[in-house]
């Protein structure tokens, strides 16, 4: 339809209509995707909260550190919905074999990063720190 016009101010207008346009699809869809991910990785922190068998938590709990390994982003997502003190719960829990633990750490560590920048929803994960170092 663009190139049909041939009046140069009009075609710059449409340009500028389509890029605006681009940018809020581009935008929405950003979301749409975090949502999604954000939805799995509630999914994976229930199924491990509710687990009562080892080998779920331990198969889980590595789902949730091959996530973290795709970047900040999915790292941001696991501290914003309780990933972390759930894995906390972990790490403090002798019951659970340290194979599992270990997982639970690594993704922790993972977390925890000093190089991501979204510490803000860690604050509650902080107070119980010395018992998770100790752990």
């Amino acid at each position: 339809r663009c190139l049909q016009v041939e009046n140069e101010h009009v075609l710059k207008s449409m340009k500028a209509c389509v890029s605006e346009t681009l940018s809020t699809l581009g935008q929405h869809f950003g979301q749409l995707l975090e949502l999604a991910l954000t939805r799995e990785v509630q999914a994976l922190v229930r199924k491990i909260d509710s687990s009562d068998n080892i080998y779920t938590t331990e198969s889980t709990t590595g789902n949730l550190f091959s996530l973290t390994q795709e970047g900040a982003p999915l790292c941001r997502i696991i501290a914003k919905v309780d990933g972390v003190l759930c894995l906390a719960d972990i790490l403090t829990d002798d019951s659970h074999p340290e194979a599992t633990r270990a997982e639970a750490a690594a993704v922790v560590a993972q977390v925890t990063s000093p190089h991501l920048s979204f510490t803000q929803h860690l604050s509650s994960f902080l107070e119980s720190m010395e018992e998770i170092v100790t752990a």
